[in-house]
């Protein structure tokens, strides 16, 4: 008799419009719509067959949502010395293992819960999120779906460099950028490199394809990914400053290219970050040991044109404030900020300009140079 029951009510739903049927389905989070493929064959047909809009729709709801989400502490690499993670619990048998992390909902700004994540080695020197997949980088490469449980390892290609993850919405794809150094008998030049596989973890080939080869340049350790785009500073190696950038490296994951960004030079006693604010692309020249920032916004990156946006100077923080990423509270959107000094986060209404620390949050410290992976749009 039951058996009968859920029979008729599978039935009216399969007897829906689809518009309507698609209708519901988008407003369910992603976690709901993977364990609704197991229902039955016809629903795993439906919601595997569904446009790629349906799904760009729902991250584009996700990004107007507040469900922004940090990761913690698990990108903690020394890089002077020996990799090493803080703050986790990290355990390794037979050359894999399971790295737990405490998830911090920035909205509420309490830790949500703790979360393991299975990984092929710690030896990892960069951890990057695009939506709901985290990108961990180093000798190898593994990608993790944090809805799914799914996760994958890329093709070694034998060489480390400097790894960037984005999202390519006009081949709905996911692509991982590698560039790296290339050694000649007479000449010294940086290769870049593309990866492709969908939010399944699907590789769309199962090698990694040579984009571009350019002279060598010292690329900094993070990237940022804007609206298709993944950039990178490039430093400069001369006296009195050793980390000076006047030039930004850019990789379009639409067209697979890369060309140049010219930028503001850098202030004096200063360091310059990248960081996301208001889908714009930021630069962040901070003081050292002050709370002084100034803040430029891309406005045309075909013709290197900056808009000087932000002036940031608070007295009272006597420590070098970094940007990490922007989230989104009470409809308003703020930038996070980071003490390199470990004295945690501080929260930057751009409208107001007022700062604040996280009410609940006091008790995150972070060591110099921690910066930890940030997952935005997600749904736990």
């Amino acid at each position: 008799m039951e058996e009968q029951r859920v029979e008729k009510k599978m039935k009216r739903m399969s007897e829906l419009p689809d518009d309507i049927l698609v209708d519901v389905l988008s407003r369910l989070p992603e976690k709901s719509l993977c364990r609704f493929t197991c229902v039955s064959k016809e629903w795993h047909s439906f919601i595997s067959s569904l446009d790629p809009g349906f799904v760009k729709d729902l991250r584009r709801k996700r990004q107007r949502s507040n469900s922004y989400i940090y990761i913690w502490n698990h990108s903690l690499i020394d890089r002077y010395g020996p990799p090493y993670i803080m703050s986790c619990d990290v355990k390794v048998e037979h050359g894999g293992g399971t790295l737990r992390v405490s998830i911090v909902d920035t909205v509420n700004e309490r830790i949500q819960e703790n979360y393991s994540i299975p990984i092929t080695t710690t030896r990892f020197h960069e951890v990057i999120s695009c939506h709901n997949l985290v990108c961990f980088a180093g000798g190898i490469v593994s990608i993790c779906n944090l809805i799914t449980k799914e996760k994958a390892t890329l093709p070694d290609c034998g060489r480390f460099g400097h790894v960037g993850f984005g999202y390519s919405s006009l081949s709905d794809e996911f692509k991982v950028v590698r560039w790296f150094m290339q050694e000649n008998e007479f000449l010294v030049s940086m290769r870049c490199e593309i990866f492709s596989l969908t939010d399944r973890l699907r590789f769309k080939s199962d090698s990694w394809n040579l984009i571009d080869i350019r002279p060598f340049e010292r690329l900094s350790q993070n990237s940022v990914f804007v609206n298709g785009v993944i950039y990178w500073l490039i430093y400069t190696q001369h006296h009195p400053n050793p980390i000076d950038t006047n030039t930004i490296l850019a990789t379009d994951l639409d067209k697979d290219e890369s060309k140049l960004i010219s930028c503001p030079n850098l202030s004096p006693q200063s360091r310059a970050y990248l960081v996301e604010l208001k889908e714009c692309l930021y630069l962040a020249h901070c003081w050292n040991r002050k709370a002084i920032v100034k803040m430029w916004r891309l406005e045309d990156p075909s013709n290197c044109v900056w808009v000087s946006e932000y002036y940031i100077n608070f007295a009272s923080i006597r420590k070098t404030i970094v940007p990490l990423t922007s989230v989104l509270t009470d409809h308003f959107e703020k930038l996070v900020f980071i003490s390199l000094k470990g004295k945690g986060l501080f929260y930057y209404d751009v409208e107001k300009g007022t700062m604040r620390k996280p009410y609940n949050l006091g008790h995150l410290k972070l060591r110099q140079h921690e910066f930890p992976c940030v997952l935005k749009y997600m749904e736990f």
